[in-house]
């Protein structure tokens, strides 16, 4: 794996925490570079959608499953829930509630909008959100609101994952756990 850490300044990695993931690792998320990958018994297929007068890429998911079926992987990090996504070598971590209507990101497909980077579609309404930077991408009336994305660190051995976070949650403080 290229560089093991997803981050975009690296001097801003010297100054986050980073919380291990449990109990998913790189080798468990849907790899959403690879196309025709076949995840949790489901098959994902390609298919052409239209869009505006053009044809597009898309991915769907069989609805031959019902169920648990996931794009991402929803885990609880550093207090927070958090929707984690694999592109290829890279694993993605966003807050998992869309900042619109709270929709479950963690079920969203990932888009690659053109002239963007990856983008997660919310199940609820369809507001897609930059994987990279958090900001709302569709509708782009709304270019001000941006979800919270956090860096990641990948082990290149055993492909562990750790979410990288500016602060410790304050629920490590409070009383109550003492």
């Amino acid at each position: 794996m290229s560089g093991c850490i997803h981050i975009e300044r690296m001097e801003t990695f010297e100054k986050l925490y980073f919380f291990p993931v449990h109990n998913v690792t790189i080798y468990d998320l849907y790899d959403w570079a690879c196309k025709d990958n076949d995840y949790r018994g489901t098959v994902v297929n390609r298919t052409m959608v239209k869009v505006k007068n053009q044809s597009s890429p898309r991915l769907s998911r069989s609805p031959s499953r019902k169920s648990s079926l996931r794009a991402g992987s929803l885990v609880k990090v550093n207090e927070q829930d958090v929707a984690l996504f694999r592109y290829g070598d890279v694993v993605y971590a966003i807050s998992e509630h869309c900042p619109h209507a709270g929709g479950p990101l963690h079920i969203g497909d990932i888009e690659d909008v053109p002239g963007k980077s990856l983008c997660v579609r919310c199940p609820y309404h369809g507001w897609k959100f930059d994987l990279k930077t958090g900001k709302c991408c569709h509708p782009k009336s709304r270019a001000d609101l941006s979800a919270i994305v956090f860096p990641v660190r990948v082990d290149p051995e055993s492909g562990e994952l750790a979410v990288g976070f500016e602060e410790f949650s304050p629920f490590y403080f409070s009383s109550s756990n003492f």
